[in-house]
């Protein structure tokens, strides 16, 4: 006691306990003790331990834990008390309190930095996206158009990256969500294939795919998880594998009508994994030690995500792996076989133009032989695969006929150059079409094939699609049809179909005038805004049926302008908001949503999703569009008008009609202020005046005078804005408004 309190026995004998306690509650003390001992219950009370503030004799507080005990009875009632410091605890708690707060902050930075990271990269991307759509509905040679392609790709695969980085982060917390829509599987592969091929091709790989017979051409599940898998694997595979190949297989189980479980298979020829740190490989940010690191790159994240993209998905993910002779990594997913009607039909009807025809396949590859000879004997036709040129040339020699040939360029001994300069050189086979299966990077000099006259050239990765295609150019089948224009991906006479007024708002020049070209692509115009407020004063000049509004502006950004618009104009003549945006986290759709934007197109702008809105936008009556006024923003909050006549009473019966009288002979003498400052370039006077301005128009709810306001403090300082101008129209709202607020003031 003497170390808790500071007192000597005896300074403590005698005195009082409350001696121990703050003056705030010792007043408190002999009347606590006085019902303690009445309340009749003191042997249930007695060693209760309660928290209290102790005093120490130099003054200093601090907390303890105390328990009271009575001795004796009556009169003669003597109470004790046991008593124990329990700073450190509530430092520790503290301490503990502190921490939390400190993760839970951090959490918050983080999540707020990558959705900040996020929209930052996202809107460049859009514009590269979106140009690279453009360029695709053009005319191009196939190499500039694969060259298109890859940029394309290339840039979902960097938004891939970035989704990445955010489904990390909705994993951890549980907010992860899948959308299940059907799909053709065969161009989910192909495409994913697509984003590693340039490095397989730098690496000299092999990449091909195999799907089995009987697995459904249509699925339904989530193709952007199903994409972001196969592409992680295949990112590791590439990363991995030095000489060989990376193959993606895909089998399927039916079990149940429609249900199927389909396995996933993506094998490499690369290093491989010792057994014991296979488990090793799954965990977050680890590549098994520092040297991979070091030596390839990466984090280890992508296959973390990837397995607990699949048990989410519904199954599992596992490895097969052995040092120096490569890995395969297998995963499950069970899905519905979806409509037929998504499937390309190249894989069916079409492919009756190639039936019976012979085929030559000359590849060293087994893989790349098993694809070609497959895929044409579901076309029906007649294949022979060697593994060389010298079996090739046999095969011609002793007089085999074939009507079309398929050459790798790369083979030992003999390459495809070689061979095709040979067949040429061959009376009997000189003029048998010629296809050179090659990567991009391996294509030979244009004059040599030109001089060995190749008819068609396929690239790899094989994809069904571009083999058919192929084949019907080397065999001349329907060849005007494969010499016109590219078919356009954007339909063109939607614009015709449901004329619409559009509205671009979005201040990056660059992302505007990609949306632009995208609308006129579908045969619309459309006008710009570079912000809110410059899309509150179009709508004023005109309706529009559709507003693409971006979400981050200044001035005013896109949640502020449609809350605005929400509140000005009935809901019969509103135009549609859709939210433009590169903030693409659940609670960004919330914000739009409850902003009243109940559409949503994530950056880049798919384009596909842009044509369904477009589609499903009504159209305003032409009588109406062209009214001389069809649209009149609502200048007055009469709800806030009403809330101020409900604040009336006995003390202040006049309540509103005097804010009424004070803010008229403010304003006026307001205006006249302003427009002196404006004539002596003293904007600094304006930008206040505009304020105050302001200030007391919002207060009466005056919407249209608050908005002009805002647009005079912003734009005080800047040269190029015509402030007279914006005077004038103030002026012209003040003198609109003034009849309805005397009105207002004898409404009771």
């Amino acid at each position: 006691a003497e170390k808790l309190f500071g007192y000597t026995c005896e300074e403590a004998i005698g005195q009082q306990l409350d001696l121990l306690l703050p003056e705030s509650i010792r007043i408190h003390h002999a009347e606590y003790l006085t019902k303690f001992s009445k309340s009749g219950d003191i042997a249930r009370k007695m060693g209760e331990r309660g928290e209290i503030t102790g005093r120490r004799k130099d003054g200093s507080l601090f907390p303890m834990e105390a328990s009271i005990c009575a001795i004796g009875e009556g009169e003669d009632l003597v109470f004790t008390a046991i008593a124990r410091d329990v700073s450190e605890r509530h430092a520790q708690n503290k301490a503990l309190e502190e921490a939390k707060e400190a993760a839970e902050s951090a959490d918050y930075a983080k999540s707020m930095f990558l959705a900040n990271m996020s929209h930052e990269i996202r809107t460049p991307l859009n514009a590269v996206v979106g140009m690279t759509s453009l360029l695709l509905d053009t005319r191009l040679s196939d190499e500039q158009k694969d060259c298109t392609e890859t940029i394309r790709s290339s840039s979902e695969a960097l938004l891939s990256i970035i989704n990445d980085i955010l489904d990390y982060s909705k994993i951890e917390v549980g907010k992860l969500e899948l959308e299940y829509h059907p799909f053709d599987l065969r161009v989910c592969i192909e495409e994913s294939l697509d984003l590693v091929s340039s490095i397989a091709a730098e690496k000299q790989l092999n990449l091909a795919y195999m799907i089995d017979d009987g697995v459904p051409a249509v699925i339904v599940s989530d193709i952007t998880r199903l994409r972001q898998i196969l592409v992680n694997l295949l990112s590791n595979a590439t990363k991995f594998t030095h000489r060989g190949e990376v193959v993606v297989s895909v089998k399927a189980r039916q079990t149940g009508s429609s249900e199927y479980r389909f396995q996933f298979s993506v094998a490499d020829t690369g290093i491989g994994i010792p057994e014991d740190r296979i488990e090793e490989l799954f965990s977050s940010f680890n590549q098994l030690d520092a040297s991979t690191t070091r030596k390839f790159g990466g984090s280890g994240l992508g296959l973390a995500i990837s397995r607990r993209l699949v048990e989410i998905m519904g199954d599992k993910m596992w490895v097969e792996s052995e040092p120096g002779h490569g890995s395969t990594f297998h995963f499950n997913l069970i899905a519905e076989a979806g409509g037929e009607d998504l499937a390309h039909s190249f894989l069916q009807d079409d492919a009756i133009e190639l039936t019976a025809k012979r085929i030559l396949i000359v590849d060293d590859n087994m893989t790349n032989r098993r694809i070609l000879v497959k895929q044409s004997l579901l076309w029906g036709m007649v294949p022979t695969a060697t593994a060389s040129g010298v079996e090739a040339m046999d095969l011609i020699r002793h007089g085999h006929a074939f009507d079309v040939a398929i050459l790798d360029m790369s083979m030992p001994e003999m390459d495809g150059l070689d061979l095709a300069q040979r067949i040429r050189k061959y009376r009997a086979a000189e003029s048998l079409p010629l296809v050179m299966l090659t990567s991009l990077s391996q294509r030979p000099d244009a004059e040599i094939m030109k001089s060995i006259h190749f008819d068609a050239f396929l690239s790899k990765p094989i994809k069904a699609s571009q083999l058919f295609n192929v084949l019907k150019l080397a065999l001349r089948v329907d060849t005007e049809k494969d010499i016109q224009q590219p078919v356009s991906g954007f339909d063109v006479t939607l614009a015709d179909k449901n004329p619409l007024r559009i509205l671009i708002v979005e201040d990056n020049a660059i992302n505007q005038k990609v949306v632009q070209q995208i609308l006129m692509k579908f045969g619309y115009r459309s006008d710009n805004a570079s912000n809110g407020l410059e899309a509150l004063n179009a709508l004023e000049r005109q309706h529009y049926d559709l507003i693409l509004m971006d979400i981050h502006m200044p001035v005013m950004d896109g949640l502020q302008a449609a809350e605005k618009i929400q509140q000005r104009i009935p809901s019969e003549q509103r135009p549609r908001i859709v939210a433009m945006t590169a903030n693409v986290l659940p609670e960004d759709r919330r914000a739009c949503e409850r902003a009243g934007m109940l559409d949503f197109l994530a950056k880049p702008i798919d384009l596909d999703q842009l044509q369904k809105i477009l589609g499903n936008t009504s159209p305003g009556r032409e009588d109406d569009q062209n009214a001389d006024s069809h649209l009149e923003l609502q200048e007055i909050d009469y709800d806030r008008i009403d809330m101020i006549r409900a604040a009336q009473g006995e003390d202040e019966p006049d309540l509103l009609a005097s804010i009424i009288d004070m803010f008229i002979a403010d304003a006026n003498d307001r205006l006249l202020t302003m427009h002196a400052a404006c004539d002596n370039s003293d904007w600094s006077l304006l930008e206040e005046d505009a304020h105050r301005f302001y200030s007391s128009a919002s207060n009466l709810g005056l919407l249209r005078i608050s908005d002009i306001c805002t647009e005079l403090e912003l734009k005080s300082a800047d040269t190029s804005v015509n402030k007279k101008a914006l005077l004038e129209r103030l002026s012209e709202a003040l003198t609109r408004i003034l009849p309805e607020l005397e009105k207002q003031k004898l409404t009771l």
